[in-house]
């Protein structure tokens, strides 16, 4: 599993969006699978997609896409010169990119989570589930730094925390949240307010 540990701290790296430059893989942006950003879900696939060894003859045959859409994928990801570690690299940063490729849809998506979920690429429990403005969480972590900013006064915040007002401001609004990524996209949202909340749900 060294290899796909390797693969998963280089994808969040990548993908850590900056709060105050939405992409255009932000979670603020409407879509079919929105919700799915930033979930453990969308890490594996990612990962999986992203990962040297996996080949149009895996996504063919071993995960069972149709066979235009597993070449799109890889033809995205490698680039023009169908060689993966170039300097034309694409690799995937969100699930709005992958849904975004030709004959990928609601079913190559969902082919894709089920065989990604048995073949252990969905990060669990203690496991990295990303790194946010340079605060990583695991899948613990981020479930339950989400739950108890929801859950929150909007007093706490502000006085005990000593968040900036804009930022609480940003969090009510945007309440309920689903990810740590989406929480991180939030204007005012940035590192030192991802670790208060971040300590504040393990203390409390």
């Amino acid at each position: 599993m060294i290899g796909r540990t390797t693969t998963l701290v280089a994808l969040v790296l990548l993908s850590a969006c900056e709060p105050m430059d939405a992409t255009p893989c932000s979670v603020a942006d409407e879509g079919l699978y929105a919700w799915m950003e930033g979930s453990p879900s969308a890490v594996g696939v990612l990962a999986f997609l992203n990962d040297e060894a996996t080949t149009l003859s895996i996504l063919d045959y071993t995960v069972g896409l149709d066979i235009r859409a597993a070449e799109n994928l890889i033809h995205h990801r490698d680039g023009a010169d169908q060689l993966f570690g170039t300097a034309d690299d694409n690799l995937f940063e969100c699930i709005a990119e992958v849904d975004e490729v030709w004959w990928v849809g609601p079913s190559t998506l969902e082919t894709l989570i089920a065989y990604v979920d048995g073949d252990g690429w969905i990060p669990v429990g203690d496991d990295l589930l990303g790194v946010y403005d340079n605060v990583p969480f695991t899948v613990n972590e981020a479930d339950d730094t989400i739950a108890w900013t929801n859950e929150v006064s909007v007093e706490f915040l502000d006085d005990d925390l000593d968040l900036d007002r804009r930022a609480v401001d940003s969090i009510v609004e945007a309440r309920p949240l689903e990810s740590v990524l989406q929480l991180s996209e939030l204007y005012y949202v940035g590192e030192s307010a991802l670790i208060k909340l971040k300590t504040s749900a393990t203390k409390y």
